[in-house]
């Protein structure tokens, strides 16, 4: 009977205790949970690799995905806008089911929290076996061989193609401007040579067309320009001319401000150049 009286009177004693320090309990456990601060909104991705035996030889794909954040320049606001990134890149070097590869760029806005939650500004897909996220605020996309195609980082609209590596120049007020060459398209007027880009990071400024009036050379020129580097370089006077070395002979145009002089251009003898003003414009 003594030891009922006991438990019974540890028991209730245990209650009253758990009564009194109750309210402080629940007032640390909210302590803690408002100074751990609000919830954390996130995104995420897994990168892989993967592979499997698929008619009698091993096929394999890889999958990389990052999430890098870049203050952009925008065309109508002279202070940079942050967007973050996520860049999800698949490669087919193992496997010919998926072709080339594929690359997927999505972008938000990070001026708050609740930004990510929403859809991507833009989301640009495209084939290609790798890409990176340029400083100067490009996506730059490989393609098998030596071809690259660049996509502002504005709006993810496609720039230009280049099958040589880049002249890049700043102008006055250090806007960074850039020359792409590259090859002319099969389905392009016959004669075609090659396509050259003058582009910022947000736009083409002038795309123009490189021919030749015999289609012979024109397909002889073609084939050569993976050889050819164009220069955009100071003359004497300090004008800037851009210098594209051809095999007939070098082809030079002034660049005046932030145009190019395409009615002053010195264009070797048997070629013609023109602007291609209904090329591009929206995604490639």
């Amino acid at each position: 009977m003594r030891l009922s009286w006991t438990f019974f009177a540890g028991f209730a004693f245990a209650g009253f205790v758990l009564l009194a320090t109750l309210p402080v309990l629940g007032g640390v456990a909210l302590a803690g949970w408002w100074l751990r601060g609000p919830p954390w909104t996130v995104l995420s991705g897994q990168s892989y690799f993967a592979v499997r035996d698929q008619d009698g030889r091993m096929a394999g794909r890889a999958t990389n995905i990052g999430f890098t954040p870049l203050s952009v320049l925008m065309p109508t606001d002279p202070r940079p806008r942050r967007l973050l990134m996520r860049l999800e890149v698949i490669s087919a070097e193992f496997s010919a089911a998926i072709g080339e590869g594929r690359v997927r760029l999505d972008a938000w806005p990070i001026d708050e929290a609740k930004d990510l939650r929403q859809p991507p500004l833009y989301t640009v897909v495209v084939p290609g076996r790798a890409a990176n996220l340029d400083p100067d605020g490009m996506l730059m996309v490989e393609h098998a061989g030596s071809r690259r195609s660049a996509y502002s980082l504005v709006d993810g609209h496609w720039l230009f193609d280049a099958d040589v590596p880049l002249a890049a120049f700043s102008t006055e007020g250090e806007r960074r401007r850039y020359v792409a060459l590259a090859q002319a398209d099969d389905d392009m007027p016959s004669g075609s040579v090659a396509v050259i880009t003058f582009a910022s990071s947000q736009r083409p400024i002038r795309r123009l067309l490189l021919a030749a009036q015999d289609p012979s050379r024109g397909r002889f020129l073609r084939g050569s320009i993976s050889m050819t580097r164009p220069v955009a370089r100071l003359d004497d006077s300090r004008q800037r001319q851009l210098e594209v070395p051809l095999a007939s002979g070098t082809l030079r145009i002034a660049i005046t401000g932030d145009d190019i002089d395409l009615a002053n251009a010195q264009v070797p003898a048997g070629l013609w150049l023109a602007e291609m003003k209904a090329w591009g414009g929206g995604r490639k």
